[in-house]
Formats: C-alpha cells, structure tokens, sequence
C-alpha cells in the first residue's frame, strides 16, 4: 500500500496560493519541475499566456441575459404561456452551450494576454511505445468571491426554478390552463433570475491554499508515478502533466492538448486527480454537462480495481457549469476519468476558500486513491 504520510507531507509543501501568474504559481511550477526530476522524468516547462476577459464578458452577459428572460418568463407565463415559452427558450439555448462546456466555446481562450503560466511535463521516454498511460493533476489554486456551498445551492436553485418553470409553462400550452397557484411560475421564475444574477457577479483571487483543490492530487500523481516508472512495461509511455490554468477554465490543459494531442500514442488513457484526498469515499466523475460520458471503458477498469481493493467508489456526474481538465481531453476524443473523494463535509466546502488547508487532507484516503489509480493504469496498460 502507498504511504498516505509521505502523500501528504508532498501536498502540505505546495498548499500555499498560487494562483495562476502569482508568486505562489511560480513557486510551484519550480518545486513542480523539481520533483519530476528527481523521480527520474525527462521534464520541460510549456509557458503559455492567455486572456480571460473574453471568456469571463461572455458569461457574464449570458447569464445576465437569462436572468432578465427567465424573470419574465415567469411573469408572462400566468397570462400566455406560449410568450413564456419562447422567453425561456431564448434564456436557456445560449445557457445550455455554456453550462455543457460545448467544444467550440475553446475558441474564447485562445487570445493571447499579459496572464503567463506553465503547464509541467514529465515523461518516460519509449523508443517504440504500443499505448500512452497519462497521470494528470492541475497545481494552481484560486478563492472566489461566492463560496462553495452558497455556488452551489445558486447553481441548483437556477436549475431547479428553470425546470419548475419550464413543466409549468408546457403544462398550461397543452391542457390550455396554467396548474398550481398563481404565485408559483413567478417565483420559480424569480428564483432562477436572481441565483443567475448572483452567479455573475462572482470573482476570482490568490486566497487559497488550495490543500484539496489540489495539493492533494499533485501528490498522489508523484506517488503514483514512482511506482509507475519502475512497473510499466518498456513499450508504454507514461506521461505525468501538471497543468496550470486550470482555475481559469481550463486552459492549461486546452493549449498543452493543442501542441500535443496528435502525436500521442493510441490508444491513450489520462486519469485525472481533483479534490482527491479528502477524507471519504473514493469518487469517480464519470459524466459532465447533461449527462456526457468521459470513458465507459475507464469507468469499468477503475470500478474493476476498487473490487480488488475492497473500495465502493461514488460515481457521480458533474453539475452543469463546473469545469475540470477531463473535459478538452472529451472534447478531443481521449479518455479520461477523474478520480477524486470525500463528501459534502468541511474539507469539501472549504474548497476556493481560504480555508482550503491541507490539514483537510486524509493521508489514508490520499493513499486509497493513490492504489485506485495504480491498480487502474495496470489493468489499462494490459489491454
């Protein structure tokens, strides 16, 4: 079994703030490109720059424009139902393409700017490789103005107050009368303009020493790489890859995907750590957006793993509007699953805040998902 206590001494030592361009984010890609060294990876910095603004005024107005639509929706619908269609409609279509994190919405993030990090690459080099086995782990953290339950429960008042408002009004089209209280399809209507509208304001900053989102992940791949450079076969590359940007929609993983997903070797597997090691249940994120599938394949094979290890791993799916690195890797047809654990518990709440220490790390659940993903990279590398 993985020593849980050497995990977490690697993620106290990179639980400060960094967020991207930060000292602390200098600081990291430096320790970053250290370690990689020293457990014998051919190691290189990609240093990239970016510009938020057209991603972050897009959102903005999105979710402001459906605010305002939603809102009378709810209000309309009491009187024409159809009108009221038509409002949510127009509030929810360009909504949908942002919350499911739509392919052609990378093209934002491709300008240029003064924000400049580093994605860090380590390799096993191959000189014939069959496959490519991937570990992956974004090192930068960030604080928000909203905090992760209040984000949250916005999040699932948008959503619940849309679908109420959406049944109500289909409803009243097709039986010709409008079911339930009269007050009921403005307040869901209210309900779900002023959760957008909160949801617009919401900023970023260099608060958070990101112990669980995610020291803690960095360091299992460092754990796991280990073992994996000495146990792969000689003809499967392995590729460990810290990206940074990750907070910043993940744009680290979009531009090193963009100088490198043609030449990987397939078939490829990149198994993705985010929020693992807090203390709970092994989680896998399967699905993102409404319901899309990151690896059916990838599931099973970690599903496979935890029976041998005696886990019972969570498979959830990701809210619509959250983000992590598997998603460009779906995008761009390469599996990859995320692992991750815990619960709605302090550590899970405490994530994008300053409170997001790394003593809410668990060294023994840091360890469970660090023999997950061993035990899930060699039954893939068997394939």
């Amino acid at each position: 079994m993985t020593d849980g206590n050497r995990i977490f001494d690697d993620a106290a030592a990179l639980a400060y703030p960094r967020y991207p361009a930060s000292d602390g984010d200098a600081k990291a890609i430096s320790w970053l490109e250290s370690r990689f060294e020293e457990i014998g990876l051919e190691t290189k910095l990609q240093w990239f720059t970016y510009d938020l603004g057209p991603a972050q005024r897009a959102l903005r107005l999105v979710l402001l424009a459906s605010a305002i639509f939603v809102g009378l929706a709810g209000i309309v619908t009491t009187r024409t139902p159809v009108a009221g269609l038509i409002l949510l409609v127009a509030a929810f279509s360009p909504a949908a393409v942002f919350l499911a994190w739509s392919p052609w919405l990378e093209k934002l993030y491709r300008r240029e700017g003064k924000t400049r990090t580093a994605n860090v690459i380590g390799r096993r080099g191959v000189t014939e490789p069959r496959m490519t086995l991937m570990l992956m782990a974004h090192h930068d953290s960030k604080s928000q103005s909203l905090t992760f339950p209040f984000r949250m429960g916005l999040t699932i008042t948008a959503i619940a107050g849309a679908c109420v408002l959406a049944s109500l009004t289909l409803i009243a089209i097709l039986t010709g009368k409008l079911p339930g209280p009269t007050w009921l399809a403005p307040a869901a209507g209210t309900a779900t303009a002023v959760a957008a509208f909160v949801l617009s304001t919401m900023k970023s900053g260099n608060r958070s020493p990101g112990g669980v989102d995610n020291a803690g992940s960095v360091a299992i791949t460092l754990a796991v790489a280990r073992r994996l450079i000495v146990e792969l076969a000689d003809d499967i590359e392995l590729v460990i890859l810290s990206t940074g940007a990750e907070e910043d929609h993940m744009i680290g993983a979009m531009r090193w995907l963009d100088v490198n997903a043609k030449s990987l070797v397939f078939p490829a597997y990149c198994l993705n750590f985010d929020g693992a090691g807090a203390p709970g249940r092994a989680v896998l994120i399967e699905r993102y957006g409404f319901g899309r599938v990151f690896s059916a394949e990838m599931s099973a094979a970690a599903r496979r793993a935890s029976d041998r290890l005696g886990l019972r791993p969570r498979g959830i799916v990701m809210l619509p509007g959250m983000g992590i690195d598997s998603i460009p890797f779906a995008h761009r047809g390469i599996p990859c699953l995320t692992l991750s654990s815990g619960s709605l518990g302090r550590a899970t709440m405490s994530v994008h805040s300053a409170n997001d220490r790394a003593e809410h790390l668990d060294p023994d659940t840091l360890a469970e998902i660090a023999d997950l993903a061993y035990e899930t990279m060699m039954e893939l590398s068997s394939a």
